[in-house]
């Protein structure tokens, strides 16, 4: 009944309070802090990304150092890889302004708690996730989680096409409105 609802209605909201924080809170804590291959942890330095070109053409902020943001893509290359590295750039283009000298700690720590590959996979869906200043990954539990929900809520065509559908057909439906919609079980927006 009303109290299910309602105890469902919480849990959504409380799992998009999680999800908005786990993609707004890493980026203001990293922000403006400067900052292909499967790429090993301790791989050793490159002199340059063959893709830096590509990650600085994408890159929609000005007046930033040039010299700062490719030591950063550099360093992102190293540790996740050249195609990963510029993946997560078009994701989340402000991960070249993130302090690049946390990005090997944060991925050490999480290596202990998930292993290499799955720690990189982690912040392969959330890049978001290269601002959190080491201190904070002591228990990464739920930025494994979040990163899932961030990357299934990322717009993508199908997304957006899923949502679409289902915006359609709760407009569509007056019974549904009329019964009250969400808050009073308004039944299925699909009937």
């Amino acid at each position: 009944g009303a109290a299910a609802l309602t105890f469902t209605m919480k849990n959504f909201l409380l799992a998009l309070s999680i999800t908005i924080l786990y993609t707004a809170l890493p980026t203001v804590q990293g922000f403006g802090l400067g900052g292909g291959n499967k790429a090993r942890r301790g791989a050793a330095a490159k002199a340059s990304s063959p893709l830096l070109e590509d990650a600085l053409k994408g890159y929609p902020f000005v007046n930033d150092d040039k010299t700062k943001l490719s030591s950063t893509f550099n360093e992102l290359a190293k540790l996740y890889g050249d195609e990963e590295a510029l993946g997560m750039v078009k994701i989340e283009p402000r991960v070249l302004r993130f302090d690049a000298e946390n990005f090997e700690p944060c991925l050490e720590s999480w290596t202990e708690q998930f292993g290499l590959e799955k720690a990189q996979a982690m912040v392969k869906r959330n890049p978001g996730l290269l601002g959190v200043k080491p201190s904070l990954t002591e228990d990464a539990d739920s930025s494994m989680y979040g990163s899932y929900v961030v990357a299934a809520l990322r717009p993508s065509p199908i997304s957006l096409a899923a949502w679409g559908v289902l915006l359609l057909s709760l407009i569509g439906n007056q019974d549904f409105w009329t019964d009250g919609g969400f808050y009073n079980g308004g039944g299925s927006p699909l009937q």
